[in-house]
C-alpha cells in the first residue's frame, strides 16, 4: 500500500540514514529499504544519504549493522553521499536537489504541438518548408529549439559576503600567478575547480563565511607549493612576480626606494645595501618579499 502510493507516483525519493535502519518487511530488511529499492529498480532518482556527524557506537547493534550492510552494497554503486555536518549536507542537498528537479521538469515538459499543414505548403527534406503560390517558390529551413529552463539556487544562508568572495578572487589570481608551464585560462580553470573540490561545493559563491579559515589555509599551502614549483623551474617568472608584489606592497603604503631600500637593508643585515632590487640574489629577493609584505600587513 505504502509503496504503490508513495514510491510507484513518485518522481524522485530523498532517505537521510544515521545508526536505525527500520522494522523487516518479509521482502527487505526494512520497508525503507524495500522503498528505495523498488523505485530505483523503477528508474526513479534516489537521493540518499548518509550522516557522519555523531558517533555511532551508542545505539542497538544490530541497526547499526544493518545501516552499514545496506551502505555498502550501494557503495559499489556509488548511489548515496556523505555528510560530516549539517552545513554540508544543505549544500550537497540543494544541489542535487536543483540538479533533479532541472532534470525532471525537462523530462516532463510537453513538446511543442505540430502545426496542420495548410494548403499550398508542402514539407520536404530534414525540416524544409516548401512554400508555393502566386508563382512564387520559397525554400526556407524550419529548426524547433525546445525552451531552456534556467534554474537558479540562491546561495545558502550565511554564505561569503562580496568582501569575503573579493578576497578568494585575490587568493586565486596569487595562485594563478605562480603557476607554471600552464596558461591562465587553464590555470584559473584548475584552481576554481580545486577551490570547489577542497570545500565540497559546486560554485564558490556557497562557501560559507565560516570556511574562510580553512580556505585562507588551503590557499598559503598551495601558494607556497606553487612557489618552491616555480622558483625550481621559472625562475624569471618568479622572480618577476616577486618584485611586481614588492613594488606594490610599497606603493600600499607610501615608501619610496631612496628611504625604504636602506632600511630593509639595515633591519635584514645585508652585507651591502642595495638601489635595485631586481640585482638581488634569489635568497635576498625572497626576504626582501617577505619583510615588505609584513610591514604592508601590518600598515
Amino acid at each position: 500500500m505504502i509503496n504503490r502510493q508513495l514510491i510507484d507516483k513518485a518522481d524522485l525519493i530523498v532517505a537521510v540514514f544515521w545508526k536505525r535502519f527500520g522494522t523487516p518487511t518479509g521482502v527487505s530488511a526494512s520497508g525503507t529499504q524495500e522503498e528505495i529499492e523498488r523505485a530505483i529498480t523503477q528508474g526513479k532518482r534516489a537521493l540518499i544519504y548518509f550522516s557522519d556527524i555523531e558517533d555511532i557506537r551508542d545505539g542497538d547493534d544490530d541497526q547499526k549493522a544493518l545501516v552499514k550492510s545496506f551502505r555498502d552494497s550501494l557503495s559499489a554503486k556509488g548511489l548515496y553521499w556523505t555528510y560530516r555536518s549539517r552545513a554540508e549536507f544543505e549544500r550537497l542537498f540543494r544541489t542535487h536537489l536543483a540538479s533533479a528537479v532541472q532534470e525532471l521538469t525537462a523530462k516532463h515538459q510537453k513538446p511543442v504541438p505540430k502545426r496542420k499543414k495548410a494548403a499550398g505548403v508542402s514539407l520536404t527534406g530534414s525540416a524544409l518548408a516548401n512554400i508555393q503560390g502566386d508563382n512564387n517558390q520559397v525554400d526556407q529551413r524550419v529548426h524547433h529549439q525546445p525552451r531552456k529552463i534556467k534554474l537558479i539556487v540562491p546561495p545558502p544562508e550565511n554564505a561569503v559576503t562580496p568582501a569575503q568572495k573579493k578576497k578568494i578572487e585575490g587568493w586565486i589570481d596569487e595562485l594563478v600567478d605562480c603557476t607554471a608551464n600552464m596558461t591562465r585560462p587553464a590555470a584559473y580553470g584548475m584552481w576554481w575547480k580545486r577551490l570547489q573540490n577542497e570545500c565540497e561545493v559546486t560554485r564558490y559563491e556557497d562557501i560559507l563565511s565560516s570556511q574562510m579559515g580553512d580556505v585562507e589555509k588551503w590557499f598559503r599551502k598551495n601558494r607556497a607549493m606553487g612557489v618552491r614549483k616555480q622558483r625550481t623551474k621559472s625562475p624569471d617568472l618568479w622572480r618577476n612576480a616577486r618584485i611586481t608584489a614588492i613594488k606594490a606592497a610599497m606603493k600600499s603604503i607610501g615608501r619610496t626606494n631612496d628611504d625604504y631600500y636602506p632600511e630593509i637593508a639595515r633591519r635584514l643585515k645585508m652585507k651591502k645595501p642595495f638601489d635595485s632590487i631586481t640585482k638581488l640574489t634569489k635568497t635576498d629577493l625572497e626576504r626582501v618579499y617577505r619583510m615588505v609584505l609584513k610591514d604592508a600587513g601590518s600598515s
